[in-house]
């Protein structure tokens, strides 16, 4: 076919993925366009962007999800192609239609291919055609799985047909447990991508993740980019990725490659796809999808190919063959991806929107690091908790293990909970270390993993104060014109009143001057000094109690001193600041029956009506927020009163949306 040129491209997308396109377009030649919503408009770089369209609502399906209006803007600025990254509409076969019916280029496969393995079950029937292994599975509407699933063996892993993202799945072990999660599945099925159907199959227990990279052109010619390992996962959404797999033999590598090529080719695939298999513990590999897009993880084949797989992705849309055949791709050493998240990894992985008030990212000879923000950004509830995706490469396993410890040491996100802590341990674990790697390693090492990352108590809070001391030192007492040094703190004599955890402190302050060593009190009892220590703006290190501390600093507009250690966000409050309360806590009050939003989001399903009684832990209501369904129970028993929301609503963090009436002891002894 004849080529076409691109010039400029409108990128359908937001947040790193967008800003990953435009890095490779840029370095083409080729011009951007992104569509921002208004509370993200200034979070990209100024630059970072040929144009920049603000949309007029931050609603999904009336901006990243609207199909026309995307389109509409390609035309309006002038550009003759669309990359859709990946989420949204990157695997709509109907928006690809609809892009290539306008004249626009599509920079991705086949609408055809889209829309064949879009669909679960069609893309069983085609795998099976191909002759690739897969699970038995069962579909059709509930009550025709219940009355033909004993065919199967539990347990069960029920799908929905369109699903994708972990979204909609759930695991059932017996006949009762099916027949409340089909209705569970359905409902969110329906929720998240519009299309109820659902299926199940048998699960595999403890099994690999494996994933194969594959690339073809337009003419015909395909190649595979070797394989990917994506077994840690929260709630089948993917937190660690590496290349290649430290399980995969050559053996099973040649079957794993195969078997993708062969489905590849069976539906005229091109541009970059990527073919997903479950191996179990025996080395049998089953089928389980094949994602017609970019995928999140593909850095750590870049980095062991050196392909720029965005690059190929927007020659082969132009027309251009594969400039290299399967045997030029070579790979070189190994490399891993660890995904931060705005997330609290000690609250079940909890969503958690908010302010960014400093970060630092890793330097770029140390890591690659794929994000959207390098300073003060506020993350929205309606979007993806992901904030980056840290990469490393080594010569060994080993090497790039420790490159990416090193990496996630170097890395803070001041202001929200994150997962950093999580990775940090994670990576150490010896599980980690010898690639014993599977689905469930998330949850077989939970305990271990929450332990490790569970602030320290006394000690912490004893950390924490000494960093406030050298922060008192170096900053509020230095010869800064801040206004916080104009106002000054609320003392006496060199003592300073502060709180933390809830808890005020005073401490003390010798006079002696020392350039680099701090004598001081807690509660008027003396502590040991602070040593060799080197302050900058926004960061500390220190000596204390024969340890080194490494602490980033930020003081908010409130006055807050917000210090990060361990990849955990404190907050102190300086004695003359009366604390508003201007976060709301994300845990209901043990004291207060009110049931409040913990996060802003969209209330999409309520479970009790107004006016029933309900016993403790009985979920009330589902918050729906960066793409997490969030459950609020009963605090306790009693009476579900007036409703203040309604199905579909947006909530804000700490708005009331109902509250319980507790029962009496005598209402409780007449209804038992």
């Amino acid at each position: 076919m004849s080529n076409r040129n691109i010039n400029k491209i409108l990128i359908a997308n937001r947040g790193e993925i967008a800003c990953r396109i435009i890095r490779t377009a840029s370095r083409l030649g080729i011009s951007t366009i992104i569509p921002l919503t208004k509370e993200e408009k200034d979070t990209l770089p100024a630059d970072a962007a040929d144009e920049v369209h603000i949309l007029e609502s931050s609603l999904l399906n009336e901006t990243y999800l609207n199909a026309k209006l995307m389109v509409d803007l390609a035309k309006k600025y002038e550009a003759d192609a669309i990359h859709p990254g990946y989420g949204f509409l990157s695997e709509n076969a109907d928006f690809a239609r609809l892009v290539e019916k306008s004249g626009l280029i599509w920079i991705g496969p086949a609408p055809e291919a889209i829309a064949a393995m879009g669909d679960k079950l069609t893309a069983r029937t085609i795998a099976s055609e191909a002759g690739i292994s897969m699970t038995r599975a069962l579909s059709g509407g509930k009550n025709e799985i219940l009355k033909n699933h004993e065919s199967l063996k539990f347990p069960l892993l029920i799908k929905a047909a369109a699903g994708g993202g972990g979204k909609a799945m759930k695991i059932a072990r017996n006949t009762n447990e099916l027949k409340i999660l089909l209705d569970d599945a359905t409902r969110e099925a329906q929720s998240y991508f519009g299309n109820p159907t659902i299926f199940v199959e048998e699960y595999i227990e403890n099994p690999r993740h494996i994933e194969v990279q594959i690339l073809g052109d337009q003419s015909g010619k395909i190649v595979h980019l070797y394989e990917r390992e994506c077994s840690i996962q929260r709630r089948y959404q993917k937190i660690i990725e590496e290349s290649p797999s430290s399980f995969v033999d050559e053996t099973l590598r040649e079957k794993l490659v195969t078997d993708a090529l062969k489905l590849s080719r069976k539906i005229g695939y091109y541009n970059a796809g990527t073919v997903e298999f479950l191996v179990d513990t025996h080395g049998k590999h089953y089928f389980l999808e094949m994602n017609t897009r970019l995928q999140v993880e593909h850095p750590v084949t870049e980095f062991i190919t050196g392909i720029d797989l965005v690059e190929e992705q927007i020659k082969v849309a132009m027309g251009f063959p594969l400039a290299f055949s399967q045997e030029e791709v070579k790979t070189r050493g190994h490399a891993i991806e660890a995904r931060i998240y705005a997330e609290d990894a000690l609250a079940d992985f909890k969503p958690s929107p908010g302010e960014i008030n400093l970060v630092h990212w890793p330097d770029s000879k140390m890591a690659r690091t794929d994000t959207f923000f390098a300073s003060t950004t506020e993350i929205q509830p309606w979007f993806d908790p992901m904030l980056a995706k840290i990469t490393t490469w080594g010569l060994t396993r080993e090497a790039a293990i420790q490159q990416l410890l090193k990496s996630l040491k170097n890395t803070s996100v001041i202001g929200i909970p994150t997962n950093l802590p999580y990775l940090r341990e994670l990576i150490k674990t010896d599980a980690f270390i010898n690639g014993d790697t599977t689905t469930h390693f998330t949850s077989t090492h939970k305990n271990q993993l929450i332990e490790a990352i569970h602030p320290n108590g006394s000690e912490k809070t004893k950390l924490l104060l000494a960093a406030y001391s050298v922060w008192l030192k170096y900053y509020r007492n230095s010869k800064s014109n801040s206004i916080w040094t104009k106002l000054g703190h609320k003392r006496w004599g060199d003592n300073y009143e502060v709180t933390a955890g809830g808890e005020k402190y005073l401490v003390g302050i010798a006079s002696r001057e020392h350039l680099d060593y701090i004598e001081w009190t807690l509660n008027g009892n003396p502590m040991d000094a602070i040593r060799h220590i080197h302050f900058s703006q926004n960061s500390m290190r220190f000596l204390f109690q024969r340890n080194w501390f490494q602490m980033a600093w930020n003081v908010t507009h409130t006055g807050e001193l917000l210090l990060e250690t361990d990849g955990h966000t404190y907050r102190l409050t300086p004695g003359f600041y009366l604390n508003p309360n201007l976060k709301f806590k994300q845990t209901n009050s043990e004291n207060s029956n009110e049931i409040k939003a913990p996060i802003p989001g969209r209330i999409s399903r309520i479970f009790i009506p107004e006016g029933e009684k309900v016993a403790k832990n009985t979920p009330l209501v589902v918050i729906e927020a960066m793409k997490m369904e969030n459950i609020l129970n009963a605090p306790t028993d009693g009476t579900v009163k007036t409703w203040r929301i309604k199905e579909g609503d947006q909530v804000k963090a700490g708005q009331i949306l109902t509250d319980i009436e507790e029962l009496t002891k005598e209402i409780e002894t007449k209804t038992t």
